[in-house]
C-alpha cells in the first residue's frame, strides 16, 4: 500500500511538474504597464549650422543643414515572469524546469503590446544633408571701440572680402564678426588693411 501511494503521489508530482507551475503562473498574471522610449528618427529641417574661416582678409563661410530628432514614447504591456522557484526545483528534481523556464520566456515575450503616445523633439540636432558655401548670408562687422558697425552679405561662394568692405580703412583694426541672424556668437579677427 505504502509503495502504491508512493507511486500516486510521483505521478501527481511529475503531471504538476511537467504542467509547468512557472508557465501557469505566468500565463494567468496581470499585464503589467509601463512607459518606454520607443525609435527616434530625423525630423524635418530645423536650422544651419555654420562654419568657415578667414584666410587673407577673406572670409568664408560654409552651412550644414541641421534636422531635429524625433523620439517616440510608447506604452508597453507586457506580462511578467512568475513561478521561477518552481521551474528550479523542477530543474533539479525532474530534468523538466528548463522546458518550463523556456515556456514562461515564451509567454512573456507573445504577451507584449506596444502602443504608440507621442511623438517630441528631443532637442537634439543632427546633420541631414551637405555642406554648402552659405550664400547671400548678412554678416554684422564692428570694432571692439564701437567706432565702426557695417553690414555685408557673402557673395555667392559664400565669401565676404575684407578690404572690399573696409575700403575706407586704414587702420589696424580689432574686429568682432558675427552673423546678423545669431550675434551670441561672434569670432575676433585682427584687420590689417591690404594683407
Amino acid at each position: 500500500m505504502d509503495v502504491r501511494i508512493a507511486r500516486i503521489f510521483f505521478i501527481v508530482l511529475l503531471a504538476v511538474s511537467i504542467s509547468g507551475c512557472s508557465s501557469v503562473l505566468t500565463r494567468m498574471g496581470p499585464l503589467v504597464y509601463k512607459l518606454e522610449d520607443g525609435k527616434k528618427s530625423v525630423g524635418e529641417f530645423s536650422k544651419y549650422k555654420f562654419s568657415g574661416g578667414i584666410h587673407s582678409n577673406v572670409i568664408y563661410l560654409e552651412k550644414t543643414p541641421l534636422c531635429a530628432e524625433i523620439a517616440e514614447k510608447v506604452r508597453v504591456a507586457q506580462k511578467q515572469r512568475r513561478g521561477r522557484v518552481f521551474s528550479m526545483v523542477e530543474m533539479v528534481i525532474f530534468g523538466l524546469g528548463m522546458l518550463d523556464a523556456a515556456n514562461s520566456y515564451a509567454i512573456v515575450e507573445n504577451s507584449r503590446i506596444v502602443t504608440p503616445l507621442a511623438k517630441y523633439e528631443t532637442g537634439k540636432f543632427s546633420v541631414c544633408g551637405e555642406r554648402e558655401p552659405a550664400t547671400n548670408e548678412m554678416l554684422v562687422i564692428e570694432d571692439k571701440q564701437r567706432t565702426l558697425h557695417k553690414q555685408a552679405a557673402t557673395d555667392a561662394n559664400g565669401n565676404l572680402d575684407l578690404d572690399t568692405v573696409l575700403a575706407d580703412e586704414n587702420r589696424v583694426l580689432n574686429l568682432t564678426i558675427s552673423l546678423a541672424s545669431d550675434q551670441t556668437r561672434a569670432v575676433s579677427f585682427l584687420y590689417t588693411p591690404g594683407r
